[in-house]
Formats: C-alpha cells, sequence, structure tokens
C-alpha cells in the first residue's frame, strides 16, 4: 500500500542514518533527505518537510527546539537527540563501569537543567554487590539523584520502570554492553532491537545499535536509544558555570576567599576545604578539577 503524498507539513525525525532520516508524518514513516550536505538534524527534532513522492521527502526546515543533547571532546562536538524530558543513565557492574562515564552524563544533565535517573542494571550477577553499594550511598543517598536497580533479563526486570516514562520523551544513555537494547526490548517488544551475549573474557561491550532511534511507548509517552558510548565529553560547558552542575559543590560557589576563585590551587578555596575535610567524593572532586581545569584552558585559547 503506498503512503500519501505529502506537501509542507511538520514531521518528527525517529532515526538518523549518517544524513539519511527517517520522518513520521501522522504516524507513516518516510524516508527523508536533507537539502545541503550539512546535516544539524537529530532524532526527536520537529521538521518542516516537503515531498518528493509518495515515500521520500526532503527535510527543508527546523523547528525550535526545548533542549539539544550532545557531547564534545576537544575538537568536536557530536548531537545525540533533541526535545528531552528525562535521561535514563544505564550502568551495569559488567562488562565494566566508568563511575566518570556516569558523572559526565549527571553533568551534562543538570547543565541542561535535564532530569537525570540512574538505571542499575544487571543486579543479579555477584559482581553488581560493590556497584550497589556505591551508587546506594554516593549517589543516592548523598547526592540525591533518582536510582533504579533492575534485572532486565527477567519477565518483569523493567516493570519498574513504566511509570517513570509515562507522559516524557525518555532518552537512554549508556556504555556498550550495559543493557539498553535488552531494556528497550522489554518495554517495547515490537522494537525487535538486536542484544548481544557478552561473554566472560571480554573486557567491553559490543555495539549492538548503529543510530539513534525513537520508539512510541504510547500515545504520549517516547524513548530514545542511542548508540553505546564510551565516552561523554563535556568540552562545551562554561568553566564559571560547571561549580552550578555539581550538587555537593554549588551551595558553596561565591564564598571562597577570593571573589575570582577559580577553585584549582588558590588559597582561602573553600571548595578545596571541604575536600581535605573528606566532605566531598575523591572521585567527583578529581573530575571536577580535571574538567575546570581544561576548561579554562580551552577557554585560553
Amino acid at each position: 500500500m503506498q503512503h500519501l503524498v505529502v506537501a509542507n507539513q511538520v514531521g518528527l525525525i525517529i532515526n538518523s542514518y549518517g544524513r539519511q532520516f527517517i520522518v513520521e508524518i501522522d504516524g507513516v514513516a518516510y524516508q527523508a533527505v536533507t537539502k545541503s550536505k550539512k546535516t544539524e538534524y537529530v532524532v526527536g527534532d520537529m521538521v518542516n518537510i516537503q515531498a518528493i513522492n509518495q515515500e521520500q521527502v526532503q527535510i527543508s526546515g527546523l523547528l525550535d527546539r526545548n533542549n539539544l543533547i550532545y557531547r564534545s571532546d576537544q575538537n568536536r562536538s557530536k548531537i545525540i537527540a533533541s526535545n528531552i524530558d528525562q535521561i535514563l543513565i544505564v550502568i551495569a557492574a559488567k562488562p565494566n563501569c566508568n563511575l566518570n562515564f556516569l558523572n559526565n552524563c549527571l553533568i551534562f544533565a543538570e547543565s541542561e537543567n535535564v532530569l537525570p535517573i540512574i538505571v542499575l542494571n544487571k543486579v543479579e550477577l555477584p559482581e553488581s554487590k560493590g556497584l550497589v553499594s556505591i551508587v546506594d550511598e554516593l549517589y543516592c543517598r548523598q547526592l540525591e539523584y533518582q536510582v533504579i536497580k533492575l534485572s532486565a533479563i527477567t519477565p518483569a526486570g523493567c516493570s519498574i520502570l513504566e511509570p517513570l516514562l509515562q507522559g516524557k520523551r525518555s532518552l537512554l544513555l549508556g556504555q556498550s554492553g550495559v543493557g539498553k537494547s535488552t531494556i528497550i526490548n522489554q518495554i517495547i517488544p515490537h522494537a525487535y532491537t538486536k542484544t548481544n551475549v557478552i561473554s566472560k573474557s571480554e573486557a567491553s561491550g559490543c555495539h549492538t545499535t548503529t543510530s539513534a532511534a525513537l520508539y512510541h511507548i504510547d500515545s504520549d509517552s517516547d524513548i530514545i536509544d542511542c548508540p553505546g558510548l564510551q565516552e561523554f565529553g563535556l568540552y562545551h560547558l562554561d568553566p564559571d558555570q560547571l561549580i552550578q552542575c555539581f550538587p555537593e559543590l554549588r551551595n558553596h560557589a561565591g564564598i571562597c576567599k577570593f571573589r575570582n576563585c577559580r577553585h584549582l590551587n588558590e588559597p582561602g578555596c573553600v571548595i578545596q576545604q571541604l575536600y581535605t575535610d573528606g566532605l566531598i567524593d575523591q572521585l567527583r572532586f578529581n573530575l571536577f578539577k580535571s574538567l575546570l581545569s581544561g576548561l579554562y584552558q580551552k577557554k585560553c585559547y
């Protein structure tokens, strides 16, 4: 059955493959291209489209975004998704857990005023015990982030997520192998996303998602899955605002001995003293100083 010909309508980008996109219009999916080689569009964008034929359209413009989720290294940025209500950061003890990745995602969410939820998967594994303790103590009790612990491989493993997803557009972030595709398959069985079994000898996960994809949970709820990430760079942040992205630090901003304290090596720094007194987690303090130093260096060039 042929699709209806469309012209001058608004669509939602639900898949991206480099310069190719899938745009949904009134529940019908179309292949989409852009007018130019430069593509600044991303899954979650609302776009103006023009018809090419009964199955293909051309993106002609972008509607205003509520927000844009992206990561950046020293040289470039990579857009991930847009118009997000909350970010579900999936972590697991296996194949490995990089807490700096979790921290960077939390910092980004704070910078964009997007709700972060930590999803600790694979709690059925013996190796998860230590990670559960860290997450409970630091991220849940001290930093007061919402933490959901689950085992996505069990029949009802992801049911605890369902109320949190209602009426929201959620972005699923995580490193390769943490179980994002398994979570998607539990929430939306018809998504049929690929999954990989990770052998005991593997030190890192395999990429099972090749492009970002938006799935409709119901008429009011969406979830976006993106390729597994190994890093989440934050080189686009303003160093003068970084302290506001750390819940344990922001209430102490502006009370150091010197008004222009950069919290690196200055005397009378309240942040340094908090760490000396054991009131700040070492990993997060070191990350704060490392990020701050790198951002100030970038700002000077």
